[in-house]
């Protein structure tokens, strides 16, 4: 399953799947060591209570949510309004207690005077959340005044055209430059197309720390000039590369500006962190916030901006083929966690705009097609979700409940 996820990095291919292989492995031993000590119905919660403690554990470390089982239905959309309550975790929770309840059923040979009530409860859940969730959809649609916005990347690699300046710094300034007059270039044509809010790729600027002031400036001009909120998003490095930093800045029409630095690392890098907070900005068009791709997939993290009730998130991407569409569908879940509406600007990947239940209002694959610039009409005005204020408690009952599945069995074993 992982194999080709890190391009060019075998090694860490398979010592990640490994790792998977073996901590996706403990539910199932959890479940032939303990449902047979746990009788009755009772005993088909202890899979699912298991993989939802293994799933929330891996999250708090670098592995994060990758590979949890709610993206899998990333496309039932009144299924997935659950992690508005419960998170991801709801999700997972109920596709492995279904697996675990036809187990049930199987070892009692599917006999309906045995199974009847068990499996009448299952389904009476699951059609319960499948409803409420179409309820939801229904009546509480993402029917706000909208603004329009844009998703810009670049039209070509700059990490392989850098390599031919061989360091030669004049030659990669003005390799630099080059960029940023494309993203002034085509910011031109989403403004004049409507677009008050634009957003670009992660790392779509390099710039040397003496430019960076000029970059800014020239970003800052064009901001005023047009009347749009610009996120500036780039890799600042100076010449000895002794700092580095993965940056977004946002400018508003006034030409004020508030800088971001991303929060969470991956594989390779090595850029200074930010201050593990969200950038949170009012505006003309809501309350906007802004963070950088990886920090996507920090539940956590992400949360601030739900708990501040942001209604439109901003975030810069830049991936790779392998992972695509992966990321920009698990980056879905949080804005329907968190009750607003997303656009992502990614380069070598899936732009996306989503509103907060997860419709997908536009999109644009950097492999599929020549466009460089995604417009959507995005609401305005995001909803508070129960999860943005509870944060990952089903998660948490989860790992209880597990405990006490581990108490049960041990005592009874012992009885």
């Amino acid at each position: 399953m992982l194999y080709g996820v890190y391009p060019g990095e075998l090694e860490v291919s398979l010592v990640t799947a490994s790792a998977y292989g073996i901590f996706f492995f403990l539910p199932f031993l959890a479940d032939r060591l303990m449902t047979q000590k746990i009788k009755g119905f009772l005993s088909t919660l202890v899979f699912p209570l298991a993989w939802v403690t293994i799933e929330f554990i891996l999250s708090l470390t670098i592995f994060y949510s990758w590979f949890a089982l709610a993206y899998t239905q990333h496309d039932n959309l009144a299924l997935i309004q659950l992690v508005s309550i419960t998170g991801i975790w709801g999700i997972s929770f109920l596709i492995t207690w279904f697996a675990s309840v036809v187990n049930w059923a199987w070892e009692h040979e599917f006999s309906l005077i045995k199974i009847r009530k068990g499996v009448s409860l299952y389904l009476s859940i699951f059609i319960f959340i499948l409803l409420l969730g179409g309820a939801y959809l229904t009546f509480l649609p993402a029917d706000s005044d909208t603004v329009r916005a844009a998703a810009i990347t670049r039209s070509f690699d700059m990490d392989i055209q850098a390599k031919e300046c061989k360091g030669d710094v004049p030659c990669l300034q003005e390799l630099f430059n080059r960029s940023l007059d494309e993203f002034l270039e085509e910011s031109k044509q989403a403004a004049n197309a409507g677009a008050k809010i634009i957003v670009w790729q992660e790392n779509g600027l390099a710039v040397y720390q003496e430019d960076e002031a000029s970059f800014i400036d020239q970003g800052r001009e064009f901001a005023i000039q047009e009347e749009v909120y610009l996120l500036m998003a780039m890799y600042m490095l100076s010449e000895d590369r002794s700092v580095d930093e993965n940056k977004a800045v946002l400018i508003d029409p006034s030409g004020d500006t508030s800088e971001y630095l991303k929060n969470h690392l991956v594989f390779g890098d090595n850029h200074i962190l930010g201050d593990g907070k969200v950038l949170i900005q009012d505006s003309d068009y809501g309350k906007l916030a802004s963070i950088i791709c990886q920090d996507t997939h920090s539940q956590n993290f992400v949360r601030q901006a739900g708990k501040a009730n942001v209604d439109v998130i901003l975030i810069p991407n830049h991936n790779w083929e392998t992972i695509t569409p992966l990321v920009a569908r698990m980056a879905s879940f949080r804005a329907i966690e968190n009750g607003f509406s997303m656009i992502r600007a990614d380069y070598h990947g899936l732009s996306t705009a989503v509103d907060y239940h997860g419709n997908i209002l536009s999109q644009m694959n950097d492999f599929t097609t020549e466009e460089r610039i995604m417009i959507a009409d995005i609401p305005k005005q995001g909803i508070k979700t129960v999860y943005s204020q509870i944060g990952d408690l089903f998660a948490w009952l989860c790992v209880f409940g597990f405990l006490i599945m581990v108490g049960l069995s041990l005592t009874r074993s012992k009885g």
